[in-house]
């Protein structure tokens, strides 16, 4: 599997008020390019620490590994847009 292009930024859990930080994927390999999509608690300044957090699974945080095909990655990106305009934000 190869990284083509990764973007990682942190946001406020809405229900534990702490830091999550958000890794967001391209990602290729044989016969496949798609997009995955990771969450771990915590703040993360580089993506060797937060690569190196997510792979220990003794650390007791919650994380989370949605990998998707770029069609469904399309549709996960329009209904946040369509949930978004009905927010009105």
């Amino acid at each position: 599997m190869t990284v083509k292009y990764s973007s990682l930024f942190t946001v406020t859990g809405a229900i534990t008020k702490e830091p999550v930080t958000i890794c967001v994927e391209l990602i290729e390999a044989e016969g496949f390019q798609g997009v995955c999509v990771e969450s771990l608690e915590g703040r993360y300044a580089s993506q060797d620490e937060f690569d190196k957090d997510f792979k220990n699974l003794r650390n007791g945080k919650i994380r989370n590994f949605l990998p998707m095909k770029l069609p469904d990655a399309r549709r996960l990106a329009d209904t946040l847009n369509e949930t978004l305009e009905a927010s009105g934000c």
